[in-house]
């Protein structure tokens, strides 16, 4: 086992996934859509969101998989994070970096693993990883949809974060307002030519006075309290903002109290109205005091500083919008990011939003406008996905949220947040597109399962529950309104005749896992049909309910065409055994030169007609074998069997056969065979090594080499044999199962051959609940092989 790498940024990366807040947390529906999704979208068994820890994997989402974590020196997902782009295994019984791991050895079974990285920071946190027991590779098309499901996956972290940052700056700007509420605050009045000056109540109470006490009230009256170190600067802020050098008069100062002591306050105004020549006239202020304030200020600097921060760093623009009534609007706050969002800097929009506006594109213009608008008139959120065009010229998609409050000069102020979502909106137009493609593969699936009149069905062999597609209701005669599937439902369907065959099959899938019968069911019409069923029982450590998966197809119209066939090959084969039994013992008697002595070349006619004779007898009794099959007569003694003293029996039983021919004929298995055990018919199972060897054997090269062997595969054991011949045509492969079926005319009469030993391997193999297969390559040989379930 070959333990994964520490990267070299490791430390930078385990900050990175602590800074995202995310391990060791409850699970979130964010995730856990996503997980589910791509695992109905690629049909593997497990999905994880693994988080790769400093000595373990964490898995934020999970599904199919009960653990919480394991161990990361035995983990697939670190090596995952040691590469770019998506890492795949699809075999890691076959990997010599994972063959002896025990996640491949033990729970989950680990064949197939693919892992597509998840940056954070720019740092692989962790894995977006699909896992299967069986080995698998994925399609250009399938690692497309698993990229894209983790970028979607890396965004739900940032959209996390962004929410966790909005939440805390949410907080932050709450305790401002009820600090700014709390506090009273005094107004002013003055206008500029004439030096005439209204002050409010608050204005005199903060430094201790009436504002009767203040009378007559002047500009001096505000000079006049002010300490004389601030008098230079006061005057420089008002001359900068009088010249229309600063937006506002902005100024915290000292003023004298009627104590005798001095207070800090807060003075800020503007100029609103101008003089028809543009000279300032009127000037509108507020005066605060803020001597508590100037106390904690250093505390108060601090938190702002981390507030701005914050807001500089996150991927979106935090910002206040302003629209007034006269139709200006300006964005009085935003974070640097806007520069991002819509190309404009913050500066070139405090006091003008048009720059931002002229970004919008025009399609969404319309829509962005109505949005502000009732969200003025109702003050309710604003919330919008709108489009704007970047420097390229190219849209980029946008997603803004914002809380109105209406202000005291009638304009309306939002606080909110802009975020880059084109990534994200491409990814949803890119599953919708799928989603469409799988609704089309589902229609396809259900029309073609109409049309091959198959159907399927799920059922729990430990609850008694089953469910079934459509189609079973219609092979059913049944309607699906009045109906609900159950076992005695199934059951009372059943032809009477059939009933021990199918439950016969139904116990023995319990020990083998397949489940394969053809039998009759009644309609209620009282219409018989044939249907063949086949069923799979899913392993218990996935499924602790004993789910069984399975199809159901009707083939009464293929039974019918079968009987007319089998009665036709068994009316030929009966009445061409009993004749051929008398001209074979004819023939022998003539060549055994008891009777007659033949010359030397009707000999030769007579050890054609001989050879011949034996042809056509293993022809007719194979044909009575696949006939025995197909109507099901055919006994088999199914029994619990070992496997290495049948290997050695079949090899022994053809030593003689190889030796004729110059052929070398070896035994080849792993270990694990000793210790387990298949439940078959022991001399069906020779029967087929015997078709299997005698084939390789006729079509191996003089002073060749046969191989049987046999290997462990899942739980499944697979029995193999492989020649050096020439291999199978290309031609021939869709055809070699098929009964009558010869690569090469030929060949075939020089080699010999009824052209009916693969099929009846088939037919037999496919009885013992086992699989049969080929794998060959023109020139290199051929290798056929049966697999059949381990007895659990």
């Amino acid at each position: 086992m070959q333990t994964p790498a520490i990267p070299d940024s490791e430390q930078q990366r385990l900050s990175a996934l602590r800074d995202t807040g995310l391990l060791d947390t409850v699970p979130e529906k964010r995730f856990d859509r996503l997980t589910n999704l791509a695992q109905l979208s690629l049909g593997t068994e497990i999905v994880l969101i693994s988080l790769v820890d400093s000595d373990r994997q964490w898995f934020k989402s999970k599904q199919g998989l009960d653990a919480c974590e394991t161990a990361r020196d035995v983990s697939f997902c670190g090596h995952t994070i040691l590469g770019e782009g998506i890492f795949e295994v699809p075999n890691a019984l076959l990997d010599n970096r994972f063959a002896d791991n025990p996640l491949v050895l033990g729970g989950p079974n680990i064949r197939f693993y693919a892992g597509v990285p998840l940056v954070s920071d720019g740092e692989k946190i962790g894995t977006l990883c699909f896992i299967d027991s069986k080995p698998r590779t994925f399609t250009d098309t399938e690692r497309q949809i698993a990229t894209e499901f983790g970028k979607s996956i890396e965004q739900e972290i940032q959209d996390r974060l962004q929410d966790h940052a909005h939440q805390q700056l949410a907080a932050r700007e709450q305790m401002y307002r009820s600090v700014l509420e709390g506090t009273k605050i005094g107004t002013w009045q003055w206008n500029v030519k004439t030096g005439e000056t209204v002050l409010n109540e608050r204005w005199a109470d903060i430094m201790g006075y009436t504002l009767a006490e203040l009378e007559p009230i002047s500009v001096d009256t505000w000079l006049n309290f002010l300490h004389p170190d601030d008098v230079a600067e006061s005057d420089a802020q008002l001359e900068d903002h009088l010249n229309g050098k600063n937006s506002f008069f902005d100024i915290k100062c000292r003023m004298k109290h009627k104590d005798g002591h001095y207070v800090w306050v807060h003075d800020r105004g503007k100029v609103v109205t101008y003089t028809d020549d543009g000279k300032p006239h009127m000037m509108y202020g507020t005066h605060a005091d803020i001597t508590q304030q100037k106390l904690g200020q250093i505390a108060l600097q601090q938190s702002r500083d981390q507030l701005y921060k914050l807001t500089q760093e996150l991927p979106g623009v935090v910002y206040q919008y302003q629209s007034w009534p006269d139709g200006r609007n300006a964005f009085p706050y935003a974070s640097s990011a806007i520069k991002d969002i819509y190309g404009v800097t913050p500066e070139e929009v405090l006091t003008d939003a048009s720059n931002a506006f002229a970004k919008i594109y025009q399609d969404d213009l319309t829509a962005l406008v109505d949005s502000i608008q009732h969200s003025i008139d109702t003050l309710s959120v604003w919330e919008l996905e709108y489009r704007v065009v970047d420097d390229n010229g190219l849209p980029k998609w946008l997603s803004g949220s914002a809380t109105p409050e209406r202000m005291p000069d009638g304009s309306t102020l939002w606080h909110g947040y802009i975020q880059d979502i084109t990534q994200t909106k491409e990814h949803y137009l890119k599953l919708e597109q799928l989603n469409q493609q799988l609704n089309i593969a589902q229609q396809s699936l259900d029309l073609a399962s109409e049309q091959a009149q198959i159907g399927y069905w799920q059922a729990s062999l430990k609850h008694g529950t089953l469910w079934w597609s459509p189609m079973i209701y219609q092979i059913f005669g049944l309607n699906e309104q009045d109906f609900s599937p159950s076992v005695s439902l199934f059951k009372s369907a059943v032809h009477p005749d059939d009933v021990v065959k199918v439950e016969q099959s139904e116990d023995q899938a319990r020990i083998t896992g397949i489940h394969n019968v053809i039998h009759r069911i009644i309609r209620p019409s009282g219409e018989v049909r044939w249907v063949h069923e086949l069923g799979q029982l899913v392993s218990e450590d996935k499924k602790p309910d004993l789910i069984m998966i399975g199809s159901v197809q009707d083939i009464t119209d293929r039974m019918k065409l079968q009987k007319i066939k089998d009665d036709f090959i068994s009316t030929v084969s009966h009445e061409l055994r009993t004749p051929l039994t008398s001209i074979s013992g004819a023939l022998n008697l003539l060549q055994s030169g008891k009777i007659v002595s033949l010359p030397e070349k009707a000999q030769k006619l007579m050890d054609i007609a001989s050879s011949n004779c034996l042809q056509l007898s293993r022809l007719i009794n194979d044909l009575l074998d696949i006939e025995k099959l197909a109507a099901g007569k055919m006994l088999f003694e199914m029994k619990p069997l070992v496997m290495p003293p049948l290997l050695q029996r079949a090899l022994n039983d053809h030593q003689p056969y190889a030796a004729q021919h110059n052929i070398t004929l070896a035994l080849q298995h792993t270990p694990q065979i000793n210790d387990v055990t298949i439940y078959v018919d022991e001399h069906r199972l020779l029967q087929i090594l015997t078709n299997f060897l005698s084939n390789a054997v006729k079509f191996s090269p003089q002073n060749g080499k046969v191989t049987l062997s046999a290997l462990v595969i899942d739980d499944h054991i697979e029995i193999a044999v492989q020649d050096q011949g020439s291999g199978i045509p290309d031609d021939f492969k869709d055809k070699i199962f098929e009964k009558f079926s010869q690569a090469d005319a030929s060949s075939s009469k020089a080699k010999g051959g009824t052209g009916l030993g693969l099929a009846l391997c088939k037919e037999l193999i496919g009885a013992m609940n086992g699989s049969i297969g080929y794998q060959s390559e023109p020139g290199s040989g051929a290798r056929f092989y049966v697999r059949l379930p381990i007895m659990k």
